[in-house]
């Protein structure tokens, strides 16, 4: 049996595997190199927690003598090497898939730890958002990293993660109980040793150690990670229960709306299901109380998603929403010219709603056509950026510019609305949800917004269309003083 001291040696200095979704969508990107941001890049890398490892890896083992500081998040490690550093240095991408095709059973259990780690990332995430956290992407990459030890054990040594499992289960102990007993050491103490070699931050190492739960960062990625492994054998236990009632106590709310607000998350999440092609923890939400079965059945073959069936869905970013509406207020002076004002706004919605397509149509000279004049998001050959209409047509879109008002077009209301849209119109959308608002200065109508999510499995939500109004009518005060100069 090998020591601890042998395997991080071992360990320490092997290239991280990623996963085949991470490599196929990092190529789209490196395809249109001069025209990404590091947020997409983020938004990519923040799905697979190797990838989100590996990376953090790369840019906090360079010489501090280039780094004044520890780099805690995705973004900033893509701005500090810089966008084409970034694709040359992850170039050669090992997708982890290829190495756990001969192990029977190890390729569920690896996509069952990604998933996890995903749910929780998403719970705490959300948590500290709720907590006014100006660094929420630390906390989720704490979460998504607090047990990588355990992921990195599938992804390196299947064969003994496939003896751990069986031993848990067979003989009814705990999870350590069992890496103990195959390993002589858990992979909590793997992980704390292979951090600290990696050079990772101090804050992530920190986000893994249960001693620093009186912080209450640290306390919600401990209990998002316990929130999302106990959910993987149903929603009704008693130690779930417990810690609702310490999140309650964290967040000051009540418990049945703790209750509501992890559900949500979950459903939130399990749109993500296809990076991992595991059933996600949300589809036992309909499941009554009950005992969970004491084995676990045959571990099938992963069931893998439609090549390029759905894309990723951006994540919502709300700082990057305050950050917008407080920097519009900050220029209603008219410091800010037109162009600079609305690719201010576009980007509110596109990152810190993320919404995926979003569109400003502006009134034309003579008033008689209303066209699209700033797009985010859309492609390039998109018949989105095309859109236009007349401000008279009877159609939906003429007839929002009668006043300020926003519609959500969606399942709930198509039978009504879909009538009133042409099929030139909705050759340009698709016909899927999507958000618009007109916009007003002074009484009169100078533009409009349009927002989806590409209309796939990256559904549009309430709160987002109540945000989505608020960042429009925010553009509209802005736009009315620079009518002013």
């Amino acid at each position: 049996m090998k020591s601890l001291t042998e395997w991080v040696d071992e360990l320490k200095a092997q290239e991280i595997p990623v996963l085949q979704r991470s490599v196929r969508e990092l190529g789209k990107l490196a395809g249109r190199v001069e025209r990404i941001t590091a947020g997409e890049i983020a938004d990519v890398v923040l799905s697979d927690p190797l990838m989100t490892l590996k990376v953090l890896r790369l840019v906090n083992g360079m010489s501090r003598s280039r780094l004044s500081n520890e780099i805690t998040t995705v973004e900033h490690a893509v701005m500090m090497l810089g966008v084409g550093t970034f694709f040359n240095r992850l170039s050669n991408l090992k997708a982890v898939e290829d190495s756990l095709k001969i192990f029977d059973g190890a390729l569920p259990g690896l996509m069952q730890a990604l998933s996890r780690a995903h749910h929780a990332a998403w719970q705490a995430r959300d948590w500290a958002n709720f907590r006014a956290d100006t660094k929420s992407e630390e906390v989720y990459i704490g979460a998504l990293l607090y047990d990588i030890g355990e992921i990195l054990l599938w992804a390196y040594a299947p064969e003994q993660a496939l003896q751990i499992r069986k031993l848990e289960w067979r003989n009814k102990i705990t999870l350590a109980q069992a890496q103990k007993e195959i390993l002589g050491f858990d992979t909590r103490e793997l992980q704390f040793a292979l951090v600290e070699a990696w050079r990772l931050p101090e804050l992530m190492q920190a986000f893994m150690h249960s001693e620093n739960t009186i912080q209450p960062r640290v306390l919600g990625v401990t209990l998002a990670a316990s929130v999302a492994r106990l959910a993987e054998t149903g929603w009704h236990g008693s130690a779930l229960l417990a810690d609702y009632e310490v999140i309650a106590g964290m967040l000051h709310m009540h418990l049945d709306e703790v209750v509501t607000m992890v559900h949500r998350n979950a459903v939130a999440e399990a749109r993500h299901w296809d990076w991992y092609g595991v059933p996600p923890a949300a589809a036992l939400l309909p499941m009554l109380p009950g005992d969970w079965p004491e084995e676990p059945g045959e571990v099938g073959e992963t069931p893998q998603p439609e090549e390029e069936q759905h894309e990723v869905c951006l994540m919502p970013q709300p700082v990057k929403m305050r950050q917008a509406m407080e920097e519009i207020s900050v220029h209603l002076d008219g410091s800010l010219n037109l162009h600079d004002m609305l690719l201010l706004v576009l980007k509110g919605m596109h990152q810190g709603l993320a919404l995926d397509r979003v569109v400003f149509a502006l009134m034309v000279a003579d008033r008689s056509a209303i066209k699209t004049k700033y797009v985010m998001g859309a492609l390039p050959d998109s018949p989105l950026r095309q859109f236009q209409f007349s401000p008279a047509s009877p159609e939906l879109f003429g007839r929002l510019m009668s006043k300020s008002q926003g519609v959500w077009f969606n399942e709930g209301n198509r039978k009504t609305l879909e009538p009133l849209i042409t099929e030139e119109t909705w050759q340009m959308i698709g016909h899927g949800e999507f958000f618009a608002m007109s916009v007003m200065v002074h009484g009169k109508p100078v533009g409009l917004f349009y927002a989806d999510r590409k209309h796939g499995s990256c559904a549009l939500d309430e709160h987002s269309y109540q945000e989505f109004k608020k960042l429009c009518l925010r553009a509209a005060e802005g736009l009315a003083h620079l009518a002013k100069k």
